[in-house]
């Protein structure tokens, strides 16, 4: 799988000499975010109560949301190379001072602005890919190799965070003004190589319209919702698995990052050969399906996890990612499939997903919190996901 997984990249990445950068953005991009991606609700935890984290999530989350609504006329009027350096030179400025804050007045704010920025870049980071992907027969290989590569530098990233943090009173400073360093890499690339780039036309954002046309095309509908139900499972892990293994298991921040590092090399593994199997055989549907049912059934099982031994939560974690692999993937390479990179309108609303998703996500998890202890909120989420079976049967599958 390795071999033909290099191979592949040299492929996608002789193509062009952009996609050679594009790869390499997205590879820097991903351990910038990944390595405070984990530590969010330990930090917020030093200033609010548990209830009130989730609360933040969905500040920063509605943000983003609204930031979506108006992207296409910034677009526009600024172009996609200078959007995407403007949002990077704040979010620098934002993680430094996180890493520095010692109130609430002052990290709050400021976990908000990070919350609504980074899914802006990464949208930046879709209408630059989707201007180079010549046609849709490589889309599920190409989209494979890079949420392999960027997979790869996601499950490390737990690792370096956890060596950060220490055993002792968490340092997060450290973590924070790492992630900011990765930024000045990410900076320099685009400013590099994205100088000419050719912006598409971008319509502007209709929100009834463009509700209305994904609602219409029935493909897009589902994959939309099949997509979003992701979304809640990854806020899910984000927002409480690490205070879950914190505070009620009671693994130290270094178990913590060994255990979410296992997890996530499933994606390393898993998403390449999915993105090529979807492209040359057999197309997304039924391993979106499958992908959900896994999902369901390892989710449900975190809470009957009644041990701290560390290996078997590497196990339930690597389960867990196995699923949201064949998902992840499946629902990317349909989808953009049937885009292309002046959809800035239809990428946008897709990548509202992540936002809305971190919204209702947090407000269950606290409406979930209030009613029942904590360990059985896992089977809430796991049970939900078995509505994706339902959306991805009825979509109509690309073999």
């Amino acid at each position: 799988m390795l071999k033909s997984l290099v191979g592949e990249a040299k492929h996608c990445i002789g193509t062009t000499a952009r996609f050679r950068i594009i790869y390499l953005a997205m590879l820097v991009l991903s351990l910038h975010w990944a390595v405070v991606l984990f530590v969010h609700s330990t930090y917020l935890g030093r200033f609010v109560n548990p209830e009130s984290i989730g609360a933040l999530f969905i500040i920063g989350s509605a943000l983003t949301v609204f930031a979506f609504l108006f992207i296409s006329r910034v677009l526009q009027k600024l172009g996609n190379y200078t959007l995407t350096l403007g949002l990077t030179a704040v979010e620098f400025v934002v993680l430094v001072g996180m890493a520095f804050a010692d109130s609430l007045r002052v990290a709050v704010p400021l976990f908000i602005l990070h919350q609504a920025i980074v899914p802006l870049i990464l949208f930046n980071l879709d209408v630059f890919v989707e201007n180079m992907i010549d046609g849709e027969e490589k889309t599920g290989s190409k989209r494979g190799v890079m949420l392999t590569l960027m997979s790869l530098a996601s499950a490390f990233a737990p690792l370096g965070a956890g060596y950060l943090m220490g055993t002792g009173e968490p340092r997060f400073t450290l973590v924070y003004i790492a992630s900011a360093l990765f930024l000045i890499p990410f900076a320099l690339i685009i400013w590099r190589n994205f100088k000419t780039f050719a912006d598409s036309p971008y319509p502007t954002v209709e929100v009834l319209s463009g509700m209305r046309g994904f609602w219409i095309d029935k493909n897009l509908r589902f994959v939309f919702l099949a997509h979003f139900l992701l979304q809640l499972f990854f806020a899910w892990m984000v927002i409480y698995v690490p205070l879950y293994l914190a505070k009620e298991v009671g693994l130290s921040w270094e178990a913590i990052g060994s255990v979410l590092f296992v997890g996530l090399l499933a994606y390393v593994f898993f998403e390449y050969p999915i993105g090529r199997v979807a492209d040359l055989y057999i197309g997304e549907k039924e391993m979106m399906a499958t992908g959900f049912f896994i999902l369901a059934i390892t989710t449900c099982w975190i809470s009957f996890l009644n041990t701290a031994a560390v290996i078997p939560w590497m196990v339930t974690m690597f389960l867990t990612r196995v699923g949201a692999s064949l998902v992840e993937t499946t629902t990317e390479s349909y989808f953009f499939k049937h885009t292309r990179g002046g959809d800035a309108t239809i990428i946008s609303f897709f990548r509202i997903t992540r936002p809305l998703a971190i919204v209702f996500g947090a407000l269950l998890g606290s409406l979930a919190l209030l009613y029942m202890p904590f360990q059985y909120i896992f089977i809430a989420l796991g049970l939900s996901m078995l509505i994706g079976i339902i959306f991805s049967l009825f979509i109509v599958d690309t073999k």
